[in-house]
């Protein structure tokens, strides 16, 4: 069991230095990697969301940050970056909702 969830956290450091060093392609196999096995995880979609984003990726991003909230409705973030996501495809009156819903989460989480 400790191997599993020490090669699980090496392959997100590994994920998260492709990202740093702006090699988001391989980042987003990295997160696909690990949510072969941990497919309910909102954290890795999240992070595999953004990293379609910095690509331009933005209709599979904005499908992924739908993933990512129907895990965690609750994700303060995903409803940030779902609505800048909006904003770039000029959804404005979408994004103003997913903006509304952060607003709320981070309210009741305080």
């Amino acid at each position: 069991m400790g191997t599993e969830s020490g090669k699980k956290t090496s392959v997100i450091t590994r994920c998260e230095e492709h990202a740093k060093a702006g090699r988001h392609d391989e980042a987003i196999e990295c997160f696909e990697e690990l949510l072969e096995t941990d497919p309910e995880n909102a954290t890795l979609w999240l992070g595999k969301c953004n990293e379609l984003k910095a690509v331009g990726k933005n209709e599979e991003a904005l499908e992924c940050y739908n993933t990512a909230l129907r895990f965690d409705p609750k994700s303060c973030q995903a409803w940030i970056n779902k609505g800048n996501t909006l904003v770039k495809l000029r959804r404005t009156d979408e994004a103003m909702e997913c903006f509304t819903k952060a607003q709320k989460v981070k309210k009741k989480s305080h």
